[in-house]
């Protein structure tokens, strides 16, 4: 998956190592995670192996690793939370990790038939509630003392989008794998052939075996 920034593939077992760097106690691990915990390559690569939530690295487009996107499955069918982090402090503030997430967004919607995308993000963390105010997601509550950084518990704000709020948005297109004039095309083409060919020799034929019976 590519925008204009970024683009996005799977992990594999050569990015373990950075992945292990990004969640290490620091200030990208507590956006990303909202702990601060030390963990050795190997327990997080069993965690992730283990897991439901899936992951997904950003690159830019010379192929730097620059951090990672996550989503996992919730109790209902189509239903998603999201989350990931821009590992490298210098590169925040570019629009890397807000193009990620819609990339992923795109992706839960328009070829995982998500019917929600939920967000969990503490009230620390200006970037990710910046990019959900701009979204216009819906507030769905506060969970009280859900985060604990620096010294003292934090809150933290779920929202989400629905499906239907995030096709009412004109800036959110999401590229086809086939393209619908190909799709139109098929389908005047097959039509045509119902009515011409299939009509007059297979459909005769399909009656005639009928009638035998």
């Amino acid at each position: 998956m590519e925008g204009y920034l970024v683009k996005l593939r799977s992990i594999e077992e050569e990015d373990f190592e950075l992945f292990s760097k990004w969640v290490i106690p620091s200030t990208s691990s507590a956006l990303a995670r909202g702990s601060l915990e030390f963990a050795t390559t190997e327990e997080i690569k069993k965690d992730i192996k283990s897991g439901n939530t899936r992951y997904a690295m950003v690159l830019t487009h010379d192929d730097r690793k620059i951090g990672f996107v996550s989503w996992q499955p919730q109790k209902y069918e189509g239903s998603y939370v999201l989350g990931g982090v821009i590992g490298e402090p210098e590169l925040w503030d570019n629009g890397y990790g807000a193009e990620a997430s819609l990339l992923i967004m795109d992706y839960l919607f328009h070829s995982r038939n998500a019917h929600k995308v939920q967000f969990i993000n503490g009230l620390y963390n200006l970037r990710s509630v910046r990019f959900l105010i701009k979204n216009k997601v819906t507030i769905e509550g506060i969970l009280r003392d859900h985060f604990f950084i620096d010294g003292e518990y934090h809150d933290a704000v779920v929202s989400s989008i629905l499906r239907d709020e995030y096709y009412a948005d004109e800036q959110n297109v999401p590229q086809d794998s086939i393209p619908k004039e190909e799709k139109q095309l098929i389908r005047e083409e097959l039509h045509e052939y119902m009515n011409g060919y299939w009509k007059e020799h297979c459909l005769p034929e399909l009656i005639g075996k009928g009638e035998k019976r």
